[in-house]
């Protein structure tokens, strides 16, 4: 992650808890170069896989199937 102050790209993290609605993490992070200290809201990203068909059509996937 990069410090938004100072642009250093290794930053490290100082506490990490889950955010109020339970569908993100909440990171407190600190930049060993400036010292300052930011946080990050981070949502994992869980893209739906897609399924081609034989005839070439590609569509997304149907639990229901």
């Amino acid at each position: 992650m990069q410090c938004p102050f100072c642009k250093e790209v290794d930053t490290r993290v100082v506490d990490s808890r889950i955010a109020e609605d339970g569908s993100q993490v909440r990171r407190r992070r600190e930049c060993p170069s400036c010292g300052a200290r930011f946080t990050t809201f981070e949502r994992a990203h869980l893209p739906i896989p897609a399924i081609r068909k034989q005839d070439g059509k590609v569509e997304a996937f149907d639990e229901e199937k």
